[in-house]
């Protein structure tokens, strides 16, 4: 579960995973409303919209070097969405086991039940998104899985499932959840408070997210203000949906949204329905139904509201480690560091910044860059620790096969020329030290948007070390003396 943890315990994106997702397929445009929905090279926060924020998106995902930043310049009315397809393979009956891959849900149908209660009338606007400002989860913030025997508590109160139920229900059934896979886990800050529970469950085409934050609206990336509030027994409910087809697979999706504050607590749930061939009417009302019955089961029923207190806080927190450098000297400080940073600055730049997050057991890198205009170069250099380094395993590529991370052999987009079984690492593949020189170098050098060149690698060194590289602004011999004198 380390990697899942350290996934979370640093929401920040890496290269890596804004090359994944400029490495996808463009889905192609919906229309909706009268407007386009744009899709394209999305931006890093693409990652926290629905499903890929909840940490399951890769299991081996590294912490990355800087805060989100949340613009990709296209304007307010891009959606930014990408989903991951979760695919369990195995499940658990145990209600207080971790699963490895979620836990399937037996809940009896709701059925004609629910023509017994008062199904709030939410009011779904279709919405746009705006870019919000930046996310980026606290300082020392760190991850746990959650059980079913958890899930139950919060949905049925501390004691959990009710003694009279039976075996075949494990959730209530009003929540329509009824065989859906679900995961569940709590994202903690550094002194052990609850940040925020995420639940994400699939069944078939069909998804949720549920995220949970006391004391305010869970955060986000982008923000929709065009979303209308109804009262729900005295309970303020702003709702919004979207149509478009999420994942390029052809399919018309529909995106419902609900936020609200209850007892404390900021509520953020959406649900995603396909249309897989029952029609546009049905398919939006399946979807905008499945969504009021979580509303009503957590903000319009006062005597079975949501419980968080088992969950609230954590007594279990890793040792960590945050620091900012004003200078490379300062960073060259830290001994176990030092040989994989210049010692002399690479570049007359004036602008610099350095940073170390550590976390046991989970990562410890330090990361630093000086800045010109829109030139850069980044050097991240991330330790063994944990099982922090995996992921760039998934990056290696052969020296012996150019296709594979040889920019000169294709002109255009990765997703239209490179060949789809090097695309994944393409962006910043990973290289063995004693793969590296020169002409590797060169071989990454690809022209710069604004101007000159631009290049991205990791350089995998014998005792486990990642060393990171990402420069513009510099020619191939200028980065190639800085990987040189890192390999002694």
């Amino acid at each position: 579960m380390n990697t899942y943890k350290t996934y979370m315990a640093r929401q920040e994106v890496s290269p890596d995973f804004h090359a994944r997702l400029l490495a996808l397929e463009a889905p192609k445009q919906k229309k909706m409303g009268g407007v386009y929905m744009k899709f394209g090279a999305l931006a890093a926060c693409a990652a926290l919209i629905f499903g890929l924020g909840s940490g399951w998106w890769d299991p081996a995902a590294p912490a990355a070097t800087s805060p989100v930043a949340v613009s990709d310049g296209s304007g307010p009315e891009d959606i930014l969405a990408v989903e991951p397809t979760l695919a369990p393979d195995e499940s658990t009956t145990d209600p207080a086991a971790t699963p490895k891959d979620g836990f399937l849900i037996y809940s009896p149908a709701a059925g004609d039940r629910l023509n017994f209660y008062s199904i709030p009338a939410l009011n779904f606007q279709e919405g746009m998104n705006e870019v919000a400002a930046s996310i980026a989860l606290p300082d020392g913030s760190f991850f746990v899985e959650l059980t079913l025997a958890d899930l139950q508590k919060i949905f049925w109160g501390s004691q959990g499932k009710p003694a009279d139920l039976g075996p075949d229900t494990d959730l209530p059934w009003v929540l329509g959840w009824d065989g859906y896979t679900v995961r569940a886990g709590a994202t903690y800050d550094g002194t052990g408070g609850l940040w925020m529970l995420t639940v994400y469950g699939s069944k078939g085409l069909d998804t949720f997210e549920l995220q949970v934050s006391p004391g305010r609206l869970p955060p986000q990336c982008l923000v929709d203000p065009d979303g209308e509030s109804v009262d729900v027994n005295g309970v303020e409910v702003t709702s919004y949906y979207h149509v478009y087809d999420r994942n390029g697979d052809g399919l018309t999706d529909y995106v419902c949204t609900s936020e609200f504050m209850v007892d404390g607590y900021g509520y953020r749930f959406r649900s995603a329905h396909s249309d897989a061939g029952e029609g546009e009417e049905k398919a939006a009302e399946r979807a905008k139904f499945f969504h009021a019955c979580f509303v009503m089961r957590a903000a319009q029923w006062t005597d079975s509201r949501c419980y968080f207190d088992h969950i609230a806080h954590n007594d279990n927190i890793p040792v960590w480690e945050e620091a900012s450098f004003d200078t490379l000297a300062q960073a060259r400080e830290r001994a176990d560091f030092a040989s994989y940073l210049p010692q002399t600055a690479p570049v007359n730049w004036s602008e610099f910044y350095g940073r170390l997050s550590y976390q046991k057991e989970n990562y410890n890198y330090l990361f630093v860059r000086w800045s010109k205009g829109y030139d850069n170069v980044e050097i991240d250099v991330h330790l063994p620790e944990g099982d922090s380094a995996d992921y760039y395993h998934d990056q290696l590529v052969d020296v012996s096969v150019p296709e594979s991370y040889d920019w000169r052999l294709y002109d255009g987009p990765i997703s239209d020329t490179v060949p789809e079984e090097y695309r994944m690492a393409f962006y910043k593949p990973a290289f063995r030290a004693e793969d590296m020189s020169l002409e590797v170098v060169k071989a990454r050098m690809n022209d710069h948007d604004t101007g000159g060149e631009i290049c991205h690698f990791y350089v995998l060194h014998d005792n486990g070390t990642v060393v990171g590289y990402d420069c513009s602004g510099i020619n191939a011999q200028q980065v190639w003396a800085l990987v040189e004198a890192t390999l002694g």
